[in-house]
């Protein structure tokens, strides 16, 4: 078995190891930039999950931002305050309900209920207006959960 010095750096795109006085700063701006871009994936992994049940709802990945924002906070007709993140997809969300324009927070979208497709808890609403959808899903109501491969 061969172990390797700690002065040697591994990079992804040559076969042998370099040490670091054969490496040049570019490679090993590379390397460090590579090791960056996986961490950012990664962090795109993290499933956003119910806090009732664990069901996986959607991922960080998914996350946009509606009216020029991700997050808001918003109270409703009865003056309950709900903070929301905004999400292209939620695939484990089941949609409730006719679609209604009244008392949108997203004008021009219509909005109908978003729970847990596993235990129906109340996670959100799904929007709409045409051909644009996404879902706006109480922060409350989930949490982050990293994947791990």
């Amino acid at each position: 078995m061969t172990f390797r010095t700690s002065n040697e750096i591994h990079p992804y795109h040559i076969g042998h190891p370099l040490t670091v006085k054969e490496s040049s700063d570019e490679q090993i701006e590379a390397v460090c930039s590579k090791i960056l871009q996986e961490t950012e994936t990664e962090k795109k992994k993290e499933s956003i999950i119910c806090k009732n049940c664990r069901n996986e709802i959607t991922t960080v990945e998914y996350s946009i931002a509606a009216n020029g924002q991700h997050a808001h906070i918003f109270k409703n007709p009865l003056g309950i305050t709900f903070h929301i993140g905004c999400f292209s997809r939620a695939w484990g969300c089941f949609i409730y309900g006719i679609p209604t324009y009244e008392a949108t927070w997203f004008t021009g979208f219509t909005w109908c209920i978003a729970v847990c497709a596993n235990c129906f808890t109340h996670l959100g609403w799904h929007y709409q207006s045409g051909r644009e959808s996404f879902y706006g899903l109480i922060m409350a109501n989930l949490v982050k959960h990293v994947k791990i491969h």
